[in-house]
């Protein structure tokens, strides 16, 4: 692989943000009317449905934030289109089968910026992007490969301030929004974020690590997502913004960035939430704002992140297969063909090395992990350098100092402060769950979803149903495989479609309606409708033939 090549796929991955980021086991379903019937008639619950969440609920992918179609993408040349992220996400999935229209209209609708439901953002969209590359070596390459500050006369910057509206999306002065999925959104921010932290996409200085570029992500997207919303004036807020739509039915989806702001902050984050008990009553606070306006509502738990491909486990597998079902860094490496010994020396010099088959960090041997930007970083260096780098000299942020070995930044994470972040992950989500028990609102059990594909069991009904969609080439969790998109930590079209299905599922068991279950098989390969421009095979799962 030559070394301009992997610096491009380097560039990107390195500037990858990290805000992401159900009761019940069945499998994925496969039987939904054709695209062209009519459906059941809509429930007066299924009326007006709205999301409150953060990057997951906003339809975020693969390091970007995109509904313009057409998109050019500049490495099938004029063959092929940078794939919209919003129109794929599970909120979206949920929507249009919710709708009572026949799927070929809703899908429709969803993608016409004269009534989607979406905040519908221009090309080349908001944030670093990985688009599918001609299928050889990396799957992917950069969109944007200068200073996305600058870039396109200053697109992504333009999304900071609310008269930056009109350029950024689609759909400026639409009146039919009801996604309010802001990239970032912490449990708290979402009952009191009445506008952005920054004004610049410039990195800010004695903000620590990757909290930095999550705080910039959140604040380029807070008017992006809200600035059809300004009526409400002193009042405005994420959750009041979605009350204000009179939903029948809310989803409210948070927590995700709790943690992720408390990792990238190498713990140093105390903005979000730390305990259940804080957890629970902002979750509460949201979930009571959401019910006054006339909601049913429906909350989500979080998977456990260190399970997701942005986190490399730096352990040899002892298969190859295992490849397919966790995230290994000797197993990303190998593409370009970096010796596993790279590894096995950085996992050494970092105090990242645990025995061979360490188990989940949760328990008490965690396990050490190269991030997805270190390991692009390793790709670069010794392909240039025909060694390692090392890791503690790259400072994670302006005016942030490294300390050797404290897993602070962006590039590694210790045994140690994995134990700690998934503490709080298992805080977080029993502060959501005792939120859904005390309000009495339905669950969906996103950690059972990803704890299952993570098992690698064939008896699970998670994995199961992943691992049927294509069997022997799609779908798993390990990184490239197919239910993550290419930053590892958003899913892909059909991991988001895995998670509707179980939204649809709770929502239809709690509240009596009867929604269509997603056909997860027809979302991977493109045949959920017949318009091609809005329905393609997942570009985000082998084969990755593009779009």
């Amino acid at each position: 692989m030559q070394v301009s090549y992997v610096k491009k796929t380097a560039t990107l991955i390195a500037l990858a943000t990290l805000a992401a980021c159900g009761g019940g086991s069945g499998s994925a379903g496969q039987v939904v009317p054709p695209f062209g019937v009519a459906r059941p008639a809509q429930s007066s619950i299924l009326k007006t449905i709205v999301g409150v969440g953060d990057s997951l609920t906003a339809g975020y992918q693969s390091n970007g934030f995109l509904g313009e179609t057409g998109v050019p993408n500049p490495y099938y040349h004029y063959l092929h289109q940078v794939p919209p992220s919003q129109e794929n996400g599970w909120w979206a999935d949920l929507d249009e089968q919710a709708s009572g229209q026949s799927l070929e209209t809703a899908i429709a609708n969803v993608y016409d910026a004269s009534v989607s439901p979406l905040p519908l953002i221009k090309g080349p969209g908001l944030d670093s992007m990985l688009v599918p590359s001609v299928p050889t070596g990396f799957p992917f390459q950069p969109l944007k490969t200068g200073d996305v500050c600058t870039d396109n006369q200053g697109f992504d910057q333009a999304g900071y301030h609310l008269k930056g509206v009109s350029r950024v999306r689609l759909n400026p002065n639409s009146t039919t929004i009801r996604d309010i999925g802001i990239p970032g959104l912490t449990l708290h921010e979402a009952n009191v974020m009445h506008q952005p932290q920054t004004s610049t996409c410039k990195s800010l200085p004695g903000i620590p690590g990757l909290l930095n570029q999550v705080i910039a992500e959140e604040s380029g997207t807070f008017w992006p997502v809200l600035g059809n919303f300004t009526k409400l004036g002193p009042h405005l807020t994420p959750a009041n913004a979605a009350a204000s739509r009179h939903p029948t039915l809310a989803t409210v989806w948070l927590g995700a960035n709790d943690v992720l702001k408390f990792m990238g902050s190498g713990g140093r984050f105390v903005g979000g939430d730390r305990t259940a008990g804080q957890a629970a009553s902002d979750l509460n606070q949201t979930i009571a704002t959401l019910q006054h306006a006339g909601a049913r509502v429906v909350v989500a738990n979080l998977p456990n992140i260190l399970e997701t491909g942005y986190f490399q486990r730096v352990t040899i597998p002892a298969h190859q297969r295992d490849c397919k079902i966790r995230t290994y860094a000797t197993c990303l490496l190998a593409i370009p063909g970096v010796p596993p010994q790279v590894v096995t020396s950085l996992a050494k010099t970092f105090g990242l090395d645990t025995p061979q088959g360490c188990i989940p960090a949760s328990e008490s041997k965690p396990c050490g992990y190269l991030t997805l930007p270190s390991v692009a970083l390793l790709i670069t260096y010794f392909n240039t350098y025909g060694q390692a780098p090392d890791l503690d000299c790259a400072v994670p942020a302006p005016n942030c100092k490294a300390v050797a070995r404290s897993g602070l930044g962006p590039y590694y994470i210790t045994p140690e402060f994995a134990g700690r972040i998934q503490a709080l992950n298992n805080v977080i989500n029993q502060g959501i769950d005792d939120a859904a028990k005390s309000s009495r609102v339905p669950l969906v059990d996103v950690t059972a979803i990803f704890h299952g594909l993570a098992s690698g069991n064939p008896a699970n009904p998670y994995f199961r149903s992943a691992a049927s969609i294509n069997p022997g080439l799609c779908c798993t969790l390990g990184f490239l495989w197919g239910i993550l998109s290419f930053d590892g930590i958003h899913p892909s079209n059909t991991g988001y479609a895995l998670i509707a299905y179980d939204f649809i599922k709770t929502i239809n068991a709690a509240y009596g309606t009867h929604i269509p279950e997603i056909d997860i098989k027809a979302v991977y390969d493109g045949t959920r409708c017949s318009t091609k421009r809005y329905c393609f095979p997942d570009p985000y799962a082998p084969p990755y033939n593009g779009v």
